[in-house]
């Protein structure tokens, strides 16, 4: 467990001639003359991969991985190469680890003295994310490639992952100023994510690099060196099998029971529901080459919780480092950047910021445990002298937003078109709608609080909960009451929440409404919802008339361990069956993985917090589709997965 996110910035000096240099391992980051020649020479050249990019199959992904991301350099020579040398429907993921990430100003100034790779620094630089502990997913549908960067050490960046690499790109400074790097857990990761295709290539000739590789299934030879340098090593992975140097087994930190993946043929995916979860997953699918169809069984798109006019980027940050909170603190950043991509012409969000003000002394005493910790970076969350601040924060369009999402050449929504059932044929799924069937290799459902057709297979603690918002036009106010709302620039929320005015309105709630189920917009609600804004200003509620309150009231969809629900399906009779073992005894191991449901997905629970956690959830699931190395950590994927209520009953002696 960490104790805190924030990250230690490089020593770095530049120096007359521009060139970064490490003070700490007093090593540069590149060579001024000769740095896209050695990069070149060096990782693209001994990885084959103009010739391997230029045989990728159709819509055929290919991932490199590589320790220590500096300053990009490595990664935008082999993004030039793929784009230039790979057939069109191909996709790059490239993975890189990074204990001292340079900052966006830094990284500017060292990619500045590369103006043949301009065009590709300049999206990497927009979506360089805050500087904050963990994974980092960079998403580049244009350029037809995903960049996953983690910032920490490498052994634990690695581990985090589960998948398969083509091909390794082992930077870094020199083993003799940084032994650390090199560790022994290192090298087990890279073995387990290595197959018989995968190759490495490395500056360094150095022992402690040659004798972990082979001892972890490499074929090593030593190569002639760029420039003056003598050596330098390449080789290709072999076997899994342990060698006499290496007697510890290689496995992934997987539980059985959580697994995610199982690899299957993608044609056309259905996604059911078009709410935020639902467009976040279906526009990632699409965006990497994938047809998708969209059932909403309502008239609109977003007609659920997701169909409000304002929303609000707004992550609950805890104080602790758990697997949800790094959960949300990804999702919190990924959604910053994603909702940053958004077209600005049709102002579909504005990051403004947020004001969180306590609204008694408990959450006041959790504002001070989290400040106090210094878990996160100022960037991300800081004092104010009312609360807390979160800069990357701000306001959404839901509506729209889901909207835009959907408006792509591979995506087809069908309204008013409910799922009714589902059946298996053969490989494939048959989606029913009344009488109406159509044949899918995938589905995902995104439904929230409709779950019928899955009560099947698993059946899950969720419950909808009322919440209805407000809407005043400003007109209505008093002149003072006006003048207040245009000095609020920041969303603000406590015991409710109010975001800027927008298009002369504002908006403004929500309630949340235990056992009431009633779509109806209520009288009492609006009352409810104006005693929370005179929480968060001077407003005089009593010169509001209750006639000039419009209302919008939905269920959203909560979950007991306040964790969406998303991944893979198993039949939760065979997981007890196949687990019973787990009633006698919590710590109870087995390599057996749990059987899933294929091409059986969903995403939902995202309660009032979706508009963080869908975006991030979405691309998980499609790169679970399309067999992609996960954005999350494997303790995220195990606390989002769908098999963990009927886990923790089994423990509990419940089932």
């Amino acid at each position: 467990m960490l104790t805190s996110y924030q990250l230690e910035l490089p020593a770095l000096d530049f120096g007359d001639d521009g060139v970064p240099r490490s003070s700490a391992f007093d090593d540069v980051y590149f060579d001024k003359d000769a740095g896209l020649d050695e990069t070149r020479y060096v990782f693209l050249e001994h990885n084959q991969l103009a010739d391997r990019f230029s045989s990728l199959r159709p819509n055929e992904r290919f991932t490199i991985a590589e320790t220590g991301f500096g300053t990009g350099l490595n990664f935008l020579c082999a993004w030039q190469l793929f784009l230039d040398k790979s057939p069109s429907d191909s996709w790059l993921h490239f993975v890189s680890v990074e204990k001292f990430p340079l900052n966006k100003e830094k990284l500017t100034q060292s990619l500045a003295m590369w103006p043949s790779l301009a065009e590709l620094a300049k999206p990497l630089i927009e979506s360089y994310p805050t500087l904050c502990h963990g994974l980092h997913t960079l998403f580049f549908p244009q350029h037809r490639t995903t960049l996953t960067l983690w910032f920490g050490e490498a052994s634990d960046g690695f581990k985090a992952l589960d998948g398969s690499v083509d091909a390794w790109f082992l930077d870094g400074f020199a083993p003799s100023k940084n032994p650390e790097m090199w560790s022994e857990e290192l090298f087990q990761n890279i073995q387990r994510l290595s197959d018989h295709t995968t190759t490495f290539a490395t500056f360094t000739a150095a022992g402690i690099v040659r004798r972990g590789l082979q001892a972890h299934g490499f074929d090593v030879q030593k190569v002639k060196g760029f420039g003056h340098k003598r050596e330098m090593m390449v080789g290709t992975f072999t076997s899994h099998q342990e060698s006499d140097q290496h007697p510890t087994p290689i496995q992934t930190s997987r539980l059985p029971w959580f697994r995610a993946k199982q690899p299957k043929a993608v044609t056309k995916v259905l996604v059911v529901g078009s709410g935020i979860a639902g467009a976040t997953t279906a526009q990632a699918l699409a965006n990497k080459g994938v047809e998708v169809e969209v059932w909403e069984q309502g008239n609109q798109i977003a007609g659920g919780a997701s169909g409000n006019a304002q929303g609000m980027l707004y992550p609950k940050l805890g104080a602790s480092d758990t697997p949800i909170n790094r959960f949300y603190l990804s999702a919190y950043l990924f959604a910053n950047r994603f909702y940053q991509s958004l077209p600005l012409d049709q102002k579909l969000w504005q990051q403004c910021g947020l004001l969180q003000f306590p609204k008694d002394d408990n959450e006041q005493a959790k504002f001070a445990k989290t400040l106090a910790s210094q878990l996160y970076p100022d960037s991300i969350v800081k004092a104010h002298p009312k609360g807390l601040e979160l800069p990357l924060s701000g306001w959404i369009k839901p509506q729209a937003v889901c909207e835009h999402l959907l408006r792509h050449e591979n995506i087809q929504v069908s309204l008013n078109t409910s799922l009714t059932r589902l059946e298996q044929q053969g490989d494939n799924w048959l989606a029913f709608n009344q009488n109406e069937s159509h044949s899918y290799s995938h589905i995902v459902l995104c439904t929230a609080n409709e779950q019928s057709a899955l009560k099947e297979w698993q059946d899950w603690p969720t419950k909808p909960i009322r919440g209805q918002v407000t809407q005043i036009a400003t007109r209505h106010l008093t002149a003072a009451d006006q003048q207040q709302i245009s000095e609020v620039k920041s969303v603000l929320c406590a015991e409710g929440y109010l975001s800027p005015e927008l298009e002369g309105r504002i908006n403004f709630g929500a309630t949340y409404d235990l056992g009431n189920h009633s779509l109806a917009v209520s009288e009492q609600s609006h009352i409810d919802n104006l005693e929370k804004l005179q929480g968060l200003l001077t407003i005089d509620k009593e010169a509001i008339s209750l006639a000039d309150c419009k209302g919008r009231v939905a269920l959203r969809c909560t979950v007991a361990d306040y964790a969406p629900i998303v991944g893979p399906l198993s039949d939760q009779d065979t997981l007890i069956s196949r687990y019973a073992p787990l009633r006698q005894n919590a710590k109870w191991q087995t390599l057996d993985d749990c059987e899933l449901i294929p091409g059986l997905y969903v995403n939902l629970g995202h309660g009032s917090r979706g508009l963080v956690s869908a975006p991030l959830s979405g691309f998980y699931l499609s790169s679970l589709i399309l067999d992609e190395l996960a954005p999350f950590e494997q303790s995220v994927i195990e606390a989002l997965h769908p098999n963990r209520f009927t886990i923790r009953q089994l423990k509990r002696g419940e089932v």
